[in-house]
């Protein structure tokens, strides 16, 4: 019987939510298990979906029920920029890569109410850059910024990522991680804020991918510029390849500064040799947390190799990424890290808090995490490094 009932939703509401999902009448409709005709029907305010035919739809587009009942669409967003480069596909975003940056600016904004609730001040994003600016300069602006010196990073070798993430998150910036999301579509994503500023990090990356394009986001939130960042987004054909070319570049720099690389036994004993074997680039890439790739095109900008020789080795470093692209997943670490490396430390100690102060309720912090209420205490020791 309750299949039959009629949900009496606002038609325009409907159609709202669908465009916004990035979804055509025929996806959506196949989605929802009913006709493209009983779809279209419905936004026309021709026909009425079921209110079982609604929960699917709330499922589908990923919005509330409550939604569909509005009278106008809820105030949007600022548009994010797209600086990709995919060469045979249409422009814009697929529905998965537009739920999640929805979902990171809704995470953002249920941050912003809860530290004002808790009376936790936010330290405002104030670090600026422009384009044309000196590089050398920017990536030291950068670490000056975020606190990082030459001792701390020497320290890091393949736990770089977390220890950046944490200097990032010490000032205020929200990283999250996303998981099951190709990496042809999105490397990273910045959404530039004043308070709160989002940087996205696509999980399928590499280890030290994932360093680069953290930097590469800063960079942007630096820039004042929102946007989605791929492979490829340099290059002349892309929609901004200045704005992306300057982000890799003070990237660069702030990962691996001048003065630093130049001074490193093995780069001053190759003296006017500009060839470098996978050993000498595996030594220097672990010492400053980076990939071989992206050391030896800092060689590259710094006179220490050859663009000959920089062209040579690129498609060897493309066929490692290719090949870890396709190694199948094999088991994993336990939901709950996993939860909490895509959220971060940062985020996910803020929503205990909230619990604590009573401000959230256990169920609140289980949804937050999109895991069993039973899993949290686990959460929350990891969160906070405690044992038991």
């Amino acid at each position: 019987m309750a299949k039959s009932i009629p949900a009496l939703i606002n038609p325009t509401m409907l159609v709202w939510a669908r465009t916004t999902a990035r979804l055509s009448v025929e996806e959506a409709a196949h989605k929802m298990g009913i006709s493209a005709e009983k779809l279209a029907a419905c936004e026309a305010d021709e026909a009425a979906l079921t209110f079982s035919q609604l929960m699917k739809a709330a499922t589908v587009y990923k919005r509330p029920v409550s939604l569909f009942y509005l009278k106008t669409p809820p105030s949007g967003w600022a548009p994010i920029q797209d600086f990709r480069r995919l060469a045979d596909v249409e422009p814009g975003f697929s529905p998965r890569l537009t739920y999640v940056i929805r979902q990171a600016r809704e995470r953002r904004e249920f941050a912003l109410e809860l530290r004002a609730e808790l009376n936790d001040p936010i330290r405002p994003y104030t670090l600026t850059a422009q384009l044309g600016a000196d590089i050398e300069a920017t990536g030291q602006a950068i670490r000056d910024y975020l606190g990082v010196t030459d001792t701390d990073q020497q320290q890091w070798k393949r736990k770089a990522f977390d220890a950046w993430r944490i200097a990032m998150e010490n000032r205020d910036v929200l990283v999250f991680m996303v998981p099951r999301l190709p990496l042809a579509e999105m490397r990273g994503t910045a959404i530039a804020e004043r308070e709160l500023p989002v940087i996205l990090v696509n999980g399928q990356d590499r280890t030290f991918g994932r360093v680069f394009t953290l930097l590469h986001e800063f960079c942007h939130l630096a820039l004042r510029q929102s946007g989605v960042s791929s492979a490829g987004g340099d290059q002349d054909d892309a929609p901004n390849p200045a704005v992306e070319r300057f982000c890799n570049a003070a990237a660069a720099a702030a990962l691996m500064p001048k003065g630093w690389l130049l001074n490193e036994p093995l780069v001053r004993q190759k003296g006017t040799a500009k060839t470098w074997d996978n050993e000498e680039l595996e030594a220097l890439a672990l010492r400053f947390g980076v990939s071989r790739e992206a050391m030896l095109r800092r060689l590259l900008t710094l006179g220490k190799t050859t663009q000959a020789f920089y062209e040579q080795a690129r498609p060897s470093f493309q066929a490692e990424y290719d090949e870890l692209a396709e190694q199948k997943s094999k088991g994993g670490p336990p939901q709950h890290l996993q939860v909490l490396s895509q959220l971060g430390r940062s985020f996910t100690r803020l929503v205990f808090e909230g619990y604590h102060e009573r401000r959230l309720t256990l169920r609140d912090v289980a949804n937050h995490f999109n895991m069993q209420v039973k899993l949290v205490p686990e959460m929350e020791r990891a969160a906070f490094n405690a044992k038991g």
